[in-house]
């Protein structure tokens, strides 16, 4: 993945304190232009839908990480 972006998408009707929608675009291995929404579920703590690419989500919960849009962890 090259050139990964991802933008929040606040404005899509869901409550914005347990769900979480961003979009994501990245260039492939193959110079090929990927796009796509995640969906994330701060309650369960897991992305929603169809199973996506570990480095993708992985690169995704950085993101929210440090946007401050992941709870805190207690411990």
């Amino acid at each position: 993945m090259r050139n990964l972006k991802f933008e929040l998408f606040d404005n899509s009707g869901l409550p914005s304190d347990s769900r979480v929608l961003m979009f994501y675009c990245f260039d492939s291995d193959d110079n090929l232009p990927r796009s796509g929404i995640l969906h994330y579920h701060l309650g369960e703590g897991r992305f929603l839908g169809p199973q996506r690419d570990q480095e993708l989500k992985a690169a995704a919960l950085d993101f929210l990480g440090r946007c401050g849009r992941l709870p805190a962890t207690t411990g």
